[in-house]
């Protein structure tokens, strides 16, 4: 039997955890993380979780995140509104209802039986063991659906620790996730890499920017903060592990940030957020995506895809239309 977990039950609290593939097996590999990517944020919206960063590798992962146990305290409109984050459309082989079916049912269904729905729903929410078992369980029964496989993917419980919830550490936290991928030479700076949670806030996700920023509470602003943050990583993928190992940044990167205040050139941002330009369903200025030629296009769609705003330079106004993601809600197994 493993150690009892520490869990905070009386108000938020911030886990940096990680789990590994069975037998280190290489099953994260490109196309895989973008599922379990996907995958990471459904669990979060609907566990009520807040994803600080995250990087998965192609036989593991980290995620720092902080749990509200608060979050259960949800009227019904929220809970339907995270049913829908993780099932969709689909039904949940559980309850045998998708999104719609389940906000009839809370409204006008028995309720001794809508009650029951509530607390079942409610006590997977703002848990930190809740939300991995929903995690690790939706991303296997993709995989094994995909691979025609059976049988689990991860070696064993999944390891946690508490952080003390103050913005020093949890960057500093962070800040060692981010880097996971330069250290196992995967990349040669943080934002190479495109599976971490610093290089999606670079990208535009609004949550993740969020919550790096709160770590740098004295920044005037999401910029100088993500600034600040990256001299922090660089400086620390400078030097040498304790032990020796993994790969080190090149010194003179580091040196280059600190000119520029560890913010990213215009030509750096463009680099990132260039894939925006291939993986989108269309792009083009906000005004022909809001209410122009590029709006009219995709409302002939049945789901027309979100769009919203791509910072590439100060004086290009550009929006993207994003590609639904590969990811396919699947059914959970009945419990």
């Amino acid at each position: 039997m493993g150690e009892i977990r520490i869990k905070k039950k009386d108000g938020p609290a911030v886990y940096h955890v990680t789990s590994r593939v069975i037998q280190k097996r290489r099953l994260l590999a490109d196309g895989q993380r973008e599922v379990w990517v996907g995958a990471l944020h459904r669990a979060a919206e609907f566990g009520g979780v807040e994803v600080i960063t995250y990087c998965v590798l192609e036989t593991h992962f980290h995620i720092l995140v902080r749990i509200d146990p608060a979050a259960r305290n949800c009227d019904d409109a929220t809970l339907v509104r995270r049913y829908r984050a993780l099932y969709g459309e689909s039904r949940a082989q559980w309850s045998g209802l998708n999104a719609d079916e389940l906000a009839q049912t809370l409204e006008r269904g028995e309720p001794e039986a809508a009650e029951e729905l509530r607390e079942r729903l409610r006590r997977r929410m703002g848990d930190i063991s809740e939300f991995m078992r929903t995690l690790r369980q939706r991303y296997t029964r993709w995989f094994n659906r995909a691979h025609e496989t059976a049988g689990t993917l991860w070696a064993e419980r999944f390891g946690s620790v508490l952080v003390q919830d103050t913005p020093w550490l949890v960057g500093l936290i962070a800040a060692y996730i981010d880097l996971n991928s330069v250290r196992a030479g995967l990349a040669n700076l943080p934002e190479d890499y495109r599976w971490c949670g610093y290089t999606e806030a670079l990208a535009g996700h609004e949550a993740l920017c969020s919550a790096l920023t709160r770590c740098f509470p004295r920044a005037k602003d999401a910029a100088e903060a993500l600034a600040r943050y990256r001299l922090l990583m660089l400086g620390k993928g400078a030097a040498a592990k304790g032990d020796g190992s993994g790969a080190r940044i090149d010194p003179q990167a580091l040196l280059e940030a600190l000119k520029n205040g560890g913010e990213l050139q215009p030509h750096e941002l463009l680099h990132l957020r260039v894939r925006y330009f291939s993986e989108g369903r269309a792009l083009g200025s906000r005004d022909w995506m809001d209410s122009g030629e590029g709006a009219r296009i995709l409302g002939q769609l049945k789901r027309p895809p979100p769009h919203r705003p791509v910072e590439v330079m100060d004086n290009v106004d550009l929006a993207v239309a994003r590609t639904r993601t590969r990811y396919q809600a699947i059914e959970d197994p009945r419990t």
